[in-house]
Formats: C-alpha cells, structure tokens, sequence
C-alpha cells in the first residue's frame, strides 16, 4: 500500500467585501437582539418572583443574586458582541479573515510532504470559491 486517504483540517478564508461586511453585522446585530431578549426574561423573572407568594424573603434575595450575575454575564456577551460589530466595520476591504475550518478528504503517500499536506487553504468571495492555494 502506497497511498491512503486521510481526512485533515482545511482553513477557510474570506476576502471582505461590503456583502460580506454587511452579512456579518446583520448576524451579529440579530445576536445581541437575542440577548437583549435573554435580559429582558431574567427581569420578568425577577418580577414574577417579587409577586410569589411562595417564596420567602430569603428565596427573592437569592433568586435576585442569581438573576443579576446572569444578567452581568449577558452584558458582557453583548459588550463583546458590538465590540465585534465595530471590529467587522472597520475591516479593509479586500483583506483575508479567517471564517473558519472544515475537514477535506486528502491522499497522501510514501515520501509525500506531511507538512505542505496541512499548508492549504480555500479562499472564498461573496459565496464563491476564487482560489485553493498553499500556504
């Protein structure tokens, strides 16, 4: 057996493009949405748990506590959140960022480059792959 196939990471890049720039604040505006949503329920919670009857005053403090450190929690995530939909604003365009990685089937055989194997990435444009290059 001179050749196997192995399944190996493979990076994919994107060059920035206003379309790209714009699917990502999008993306990210709908996440801090979604957060924004998370903190509202934790202060119905709150409320509804002052109501309670059942619960006693010892059970609302700790309820309370527990909220908050959740809600901090949740502020900070959307802190980080626009903090990246003003790092997404102010990429160049035409720059390569890193979109992530995928596994790619590869051969690979006797006296084959075990490094150069790893050493490729996919470069994608707008939704089209424009170049499968070594790095």
């Amino acid at each position: 057996m001179n050749k196997i196939q192995i399944v190996r990471p493979l990076t994919v890049k994107a060059r920035v493009t206003e379309k790209l720039k714009s699917r990502l604040v999008a993306e990210l505006q709908a996440a801090i949405r979604q957060v924004e949503a998370e903190i509202d329920e934790l202060d119905s919670q709150v409320k509804r748990a002052a109501l309670s009857p059942t619960l006693t005053a010892q059970q609302q403090l700790a309820l309370r506590q527990a909220v908050e450190l959740e809600k901090e929690k949740r502020q900070a995530e959307k802190q980080e959140l626009m903090r990246r939909v003003t790092e997404v604003a102010g990429l160049p365009l035409g720059s390569e960022v890193v979109t992530g990685t995928v596994q790619a089937v590869a051969e690979v055989g006797v006296g084959d480059d075990w490094d150069g194997l790893f050493a490729t990435e996919v470069l994608v444009e707008d939704g089209r792959v424009v170049a499968i290059r070594r790095t």
